[in-house]
Order: structure tokens, then sequence, then C-alpha cells
């Protein structure tokens, strides 16, 4: 049975030896004292704050004296945590002055924790607990240390320990002796007290759900090759090798909790069953599969170790779900493979890194596991196996990525020239655009549908003139609207599109938009010759200057404001007309496209005195307004609006008062029911008149300033 002690209540209700099998105590030692004693600390401190449970892991035993587990109970897994906290008890205990000794046990004939199959290290241990020294210096001269004591690995890590731990304690104060006891927990297994024929899906009494596969697995996988017969040429220490694992990754967890370096030993185990079985497994693991043993176990972990030292943040997080790590386990593959070629390592890296990213949805997990399992087998270098393989590699690349490697595969003969290829390639795919497709440079570069025709100093110049306009940190400027412009007026195919939901039309804003756009095959040859002969900003000027008034969109081409409100570059249309948006939607501040020109060509010229300029409201409504001036608060305005009226199709014109309330408003307004054509709607408290819209804009915007001047004019004349 699995169940969660505090330490108070270990020490009081087990007696816990570290055996002669296990490691020595390490945590103290110069690199394991500041890559995990030290983060072990802080990461304590953090999780005691607020008298907060803080639970550091698994405790496994097994017992040597039959079943009663109140017997010598030998840890075979946490002991240096364990270690590590009775060591910090003991320090705290000096500093505040509590009783260490009735805790350990020190005046018993074996003490409640100790090394008692060391006697070396057991006797430092009574004499350090008795002495109640905590200073490294003072203890080396304490006349019961023995000068053996200094050859002995774990206790001179100890001596270490414990002045790391009186200098960090200082800074970390909500570590204290009470809390340690009472806040720390374990979950304390004892494996001999779980038969041999149970399933290990323990519910515990506070956690509430299952071990993960790492501790359901690793009693098993220690008892199974405890009970070997045959592999007696193996006298591989798994259990020191196991700690070095645990603290390989607690080195590298930084600021991550405690539980990442679980979940990671968890996913490195998934990883290896997953390699071995040739099947994904977002379950648990079968802990009793004959596919994992310890021997197994390291041969991947040293292989990982060797090729794939760049992984580790994959496996090391908080985000506790399943991943699928495709490229560790190429990089595993590769370590696996009896023979290596000179390059392939980094080659696999960026061949799997680039598909995984641009095929995830599309990559069967299963078909990349068949791959790699006879991959690892191979002697064949990574760009023969996957020319040579076409069975396998079909399932896994498309058809570019056969591309390039054919292209890598035909320049084999010129070394020199195949790996400037190779990283020429990987500069082109990290562009945002291209997002690992670099298709339609590969075809500007080729003579004729041959590879071997390929020229890398085209590519260099054509990437060079795509670098040009659609660099990365240019494409979100407010510069890169002239080369929307420009793309306009040259007539992309389908250019403005909707590329994401299905409202917006957009003008190409994330990079994902352009990667569709450069990537639609309509496109291929016309941004071809769009580099070609627009390579510099003059050209785009005469393209944009040259673009027919009567074609679709060009004011968008003629006039750089439009684009410039729309920051996003998203347009929407509503009863046949285009709404700018500056954001993603309309929700967003949004404008009618007539309303807004109008705006825009009237600013500096409609003017009247004793009424402002000419402004412009980005809201429900959209319109361009006027205020009187000098007025106070509660003044005239008048809105100029598009899209009003029946079926939304009519120009349309309201006089109102600012902060006014209905009734005064339409008493100081009364006139306006004068004018031809204004009826007084009480609902928007304002005088709305509409007109039919005229077909030629030019002619609306004319019919527009004609009735506001009346308007004003009236006003005027009535003294208003």
């Amino acid at each position: 049975m699995i169940e969660q002690y505090n330490i108070r209540e270990l020490l009081s209700q087990f007696t816990l030896f570290v055996p002669e099998i296990q490691r020595d105590y390490v945590w103290g030692n110069g690199t394991h004292c500041n890559n995990v004693l030290r983060p072990f600390l802080v990461s304590l401190n953090h999780n005691l704050k607020d008298d907060k449970k803080c639970n550091v892991g698994f405790l496994y035993s097994y017992t040597n004296n039959g079943n009663d587990c109140n017997k010598d109970n030998y840890i075979i897994d946490g002991q240096q945590r364990f270690t590590t906290i009775v060591l910090l008890l003991y320090v705290l205990s000096v500093r505040e002055s509590m009783n260490f000794d009735e805790l350990i046990g020190i005046s018993n004939p074996t003490t409640y924790f100790s090394y008692n199959v060391r006697p070396q290290t057991e006797s430092f241990m009574r004499m350090l607990f008795k002495s109640k020294v905590i200073d490294g210096k003072s203890i080396t001269n304490q006349v019961w240390f023995l000068d053996e004591y200094k050859k002995d690995m774990t206790i001179s890590s100890m001596i270490n320990a414990i002045k790391n731990i009186g200098e960090q304690l200082d800074d970390l104060q909500n570590i204290t002796f009470n809390k340690v006891l009472d806040n720390i927990c374990f979950w304390y297994f004892n494996v001999q007290e779980t038969s041999q024929g149970e399933e290990l899906y323990i519910t515990m009494n506070s956690r509430g759900q299952k071990l993960t596969n790492a501790e359901q697995i690793k009693p098993f996988l220690f008892d199974q090759w405890q009970k070997r017969t045959t592999q007696l040429d193996d006298d591989s220490d798994y259990a020191k090798l196991w700690d070095d694992w645990e603290e390989m990754f607690y080195s590298k967890k930084g600021t991550l909790g405690i539980a990442s370096v679980d979940f990671a030993i968890n996913s490195f185990l998934r990883i290896v069953y997953e390699m071995l079985s040739c099947n994904e497994c977002r379950g648990d693991i079968p802990h009793r599969t004959p596919l994992l043993s310890l021997p197994t176990i390291k041969k991947y972990m040293d292989v990982m170790i060797d090729f794939a030292e760049n992984e580790w943040t994959e496996l090391l997080s908080d985000d506790i779900s399943y991943r699928p790590n495709g490229v560790l386990k190429a990089l595993i593959a590769e370590g696996l493979k009896p023979v290596h070629r000179a390059g392939d390592t980094e080659r696999v890296e960026h061949i799997f890194r680039n598909v995984i990213t641009r095929r995830k949805y599309k990559l069967n997990h299963v078909d990349l596991l068949n791959f790699l399992s006879v991959y690892s087998l191979s002697t064949d270098s990574i760009y023969d196996f996957i020319l040579n393989h076409r069975e396998l590699s079909d399932t896994i690349f498309d058809a570019h990525e056969i591309d390039k490697i054919t292209i890598y595969k035909a320049f084999e003969g010129n070394p020199s020239v195949q790996q400037e290829i190779e990283k020429t390639f990987a500069q082109a795919e990290s562009r945002k655009v291209w997002s690992g497709n670099i298709s339609p440079l590969l075809q500007w570069s080729m003579t004729d549908d041959k590879f071997a025709s390929f020229s890398i100093d085209t590519f260099k110049s054509y990437l060079e003139k795509f670098d040009y306009y659609f660099a990365d940190y240019k494409l979100k400027k407010n510069e890169m609207d002239k080369v929307r412009r420009a793309l306009l007026a040259f007539g992309l195919h389908d250019y403005p599109r909707i590329f994401r939901g299905n409202t917006n039309t957009s003008f190409a804003y994330e990079p994902e938009d352009w990667h569709v756009l450069f990537l639609d095959k309509e496109n291929y040859g016309k941004m071809k010759d769009f580099f070609d002969n627009h390579s510099d900003e003059s050209a785009l000027d005469k393209l944009i200057q040259e673009f027919p008034i009567e074609k679709d969109y060009s004011e968008f081409v003629h006039i750089p404001e439009l684009l410039g409100y729309c920051a996003q570059k998203n347009i929407q249309w509503w009863y046949g007309h285009i709404y700018l948006i500056s954001a993603t939607n309309a929700r967003s501040s949004h404008a009618n496209i007539h309303a807004y020109k109008y705006y825009l060509t009237r600013r500096q010229t409609l003017n009247f005195e004793g009424w402002s300029k000419l402004n412009f409201w980005p809201g429900d409504n959209t319109c361009a307004f006027l205020d009187q001036i000098d007025k106070g608060e509660k003044h005239i305005a008048i809105d100029a609006y598009w899209n009003g009226g029946e079926k939304h199709k009519q120009m349309g014109i309201d006089v109102f008062m600012r902060d006014t309330k209905s009734g005064e408003a339409k008493k100081h307004l009364a006139c306006i029911q004068n004018l031809e054509g204004f009826t007084w709607i009480e609902k928007d408290g304002r005088f709305k008149m509409f007109m039919e819209t005229p077909n030629d804009e030019r002619d609306a915007f004319i019919l527009m300033d004609k009735k506001i001047t009346e308007i004003i004019n009236y006003l005027n004349q009535q003294n208003l």
C-alpha cells in the first residue's frame, strides 16, 4: 500500500536504512551541490510558504525481515532526497535548539535512519548528531573525527551539504524545523507489499490518482534485475545510474517544479516503450512489459545523452501532458544505428524538426515509429535511407521534402557545395513566411525539372530578393503596406482573400497568411516575375501609380490611409460595402470605406465658421461628423454616413445635440423638420434624413457636401 507520510511520521513509524548496494550520498559534492542541492532547497522554501504541504516524490524500500514493514526497511529509491532532508533537520535543530536526538533515535542501538550497513558512515552520523556541530571546518576538527572519514565520499558529501545548507538558510525564511517535519512528505512504498500478480494501479489516500508510469515501473525493473539468472556479465550499478539520471534532470530543470523531473523520466520511459513497440502510448505503459529492462533503458539513455543534448527541454516541463517528442525519437534512432555517417546527426535533427513542424497534423505517429525502427538498424546515410525506402519515406515526407533530399543527394560528389545547399536551405526554411516549405524558391532556382540543374547561386539571389520585402522583422511594420499595394496592382492571385475563419478578408498580416499566398501554385510564376522585375522601391511606386482606378480594390492601391487604418489588414463586407477593421473583427474600431474616404478627402476642405473640422467616428454607426464649437457641452452635431436607411443602401445625415435630453433636443432643433427629408426619430433622439446613393462615389461625395452645407447655412440663419 502506498500512503503519503510526512517526515515526522516516517521517522517515527519506520526504521530506514541505505543499503550497501546504493550509491554514495553525492548531493553535497561540487556540481551536485550547485545543480541539485541548492535548487532543491529553494524549491522547498517556495513550496513551504503559507504552511502548504510539499510532496517531494517517492520513497521505495524493501523489507529484509519477512513482511513486517517496521523491520529493516532498505531504501532503493529516494536516498539522496531523504538524506538531504535529515541533514537539513539536523542543521535546523541546532539553529533553533530543537530535540533532534529523540527524533532520530540517537540513544537507540539503531537510529531511525542510518547507513547502518556501512559501519564507517553510520558511526560518523551518530557522532555528528551527538556533537551538535554544523560548521564544516569544526566538524573535521572534532576529536572523534577519524582520518579515514576524509576518504569516504558519502561523509565528505554530507559535510559539504551541511555547510551549504547553513549558508542558504538565512535566505530561506519558510524552512523551519517543524515545517520540514510536518509539511514535507513522501509517497512511501514497500515493494514487497504488492504481490507479483497484482496490477499496481493504486489510488492513494490524498493524491487520488494512479501512479505515474515511472513510479509503477521502477520497483519492478529493479526487482526483475535483482532476480536475474543471466546477464551476469553486466555489472552495471543501476541504482547509482538511476540516481545519476534523476540528478541530471534536476540539474536541467531550472525554475520548473520538482514534479517536472518525475514527468521527464516518465516521458523518457514512454519514448523507449513506443520506439520498441512501434505503437503510440497515450495512456499508461504496461509496467510488466518485457520490452523494458534496466539495460535497455540505460542503452537508450546513453544514446539520448550522446545524440540529443538539445532536446532536454522537450522532456522537462510543468505542462503535464502527452507529447510525441518526434525529433528526440529521430535522434535516438540515429544514435542506435550500427554505423554513423558524418553530419547525419545534424541532418536528422533538421529534417525531422522541419517535417514535424510542417506536417504535425498530417503525420501519423505510428508511421514515424515504423520508419525510425527500420532506420535505427540501417547502415545507410539518412539521405540514402529516405530515397531507397520510399514505402516508408512516403508515409513521413511529402513531395517537397523528397525534392530537397534529392537535391542534397545530387550534389553528394561535391561535399562543400552540398553543405552550402543544406545551410542555405535551413536558413530559408527558418523564415516565418516559408515556415519550412521553400518549394517556390526551389522551382525558381532550376532551369528545368532535373534536380541537377539546381543553382545555389540563383537560390541565394531569390532568397535575398525575398528578404528585401518579407524578412521576419518587416512583416508587421507599416512599410509592408507599400508591398501590399504593389501586389494588388501586380495582380497576385486571389488577393486579398479569406485566410482564417469565414468573415475577414485579409491583405495578409500574420506570417502564415503570406505562407498561404506564396504556396498557392497560381502565384509561383507571378511571384518569380514580381521579384525579377520589381526589386526596389521605385519599381513598386511605378506599379502603384499605373494601376487603373476602375480596377477592384484600386482605392487600397492609391489611398495608403485605407490600409493604414486596417492595423491587422482585415476588412469585412456588409450589405455589399467594405468596412475597414482595425483589429481582428468589427467589435474593434471599424470604418465604412465610403464614410472614411469622405472624411479623408474633406477633412481639410469642408470648413464652416463656428464648426470643427471634419472628424471620424470608428464605432457603431461609423460616420464622418462635425461639431459646433464655442457652444459648450450642449451643442449641435452632424453625422454623415453610408449604409443607412432602407435595406442599408442609402446615404444618411443625422442632426442632433450632444449631452442633451431627447425632449430638449427636439425642441431646440424643431426647425430642422422644415428641411426636406428630415424626420425626428424618438428612440435615437435625433433628426434623420436619407438619400439615394449615386453610383459614382465622386457624385455621392458632392451630394453629401451640398446637403451638409445647406444644413449648416440653415442653422446659421436660425441663429442656432
